[in-house]
């Protein structure tokens, strides 16, 4: 992969660190809040229901000045310890992004 793409990734992965509004997921003291595999993404969040938009809106906005996509095809959203209300609520807020809400990946 090119050297450009590694690059265009890490600005990403900064402004989404960088932004307060993002919760990550808190080890210890720690928070996280992404992971890069080459050209692959993965995101940790808490409140996804707060978070899972504003996330997807950096995204977005980044895309737009990079030239950059989601591939909604290949992304999903894995939702953990949600009740069916609070997964529910999460469709509705993410509901103009035609992401998939799944339990796993096959």
């Amino acid at each position: 992969l090119s050297p450009l793409l590694f690059i265009m990734t890490e600005i990403l992965l900064r402004k989404i660190r960088q932004n307060r509004e993002i919760k990550g997921l808190r080890i210890k003291k720690e928070e996280y809040k992404a992971q890069a595999f080459a050209d692959d993404l993965v995101f940790f969040i808490e409140e996804p229901i707060i978070s899972g938009p504003k996330l997807i809106k950096e995204i977005e906005r980044y895309g737009e000045v990079a030239g950059l996509t989601i591939n909604k095809d290949k992304t999903k959203m894995i939702v953990k310890n949600l009740t069916e209300k609070q997964k529910k609520k999460l469709e509705e807020v993410i509901t103009n992004t035609s992401l998939q809400i799944v339990k796993k990946i096959k």
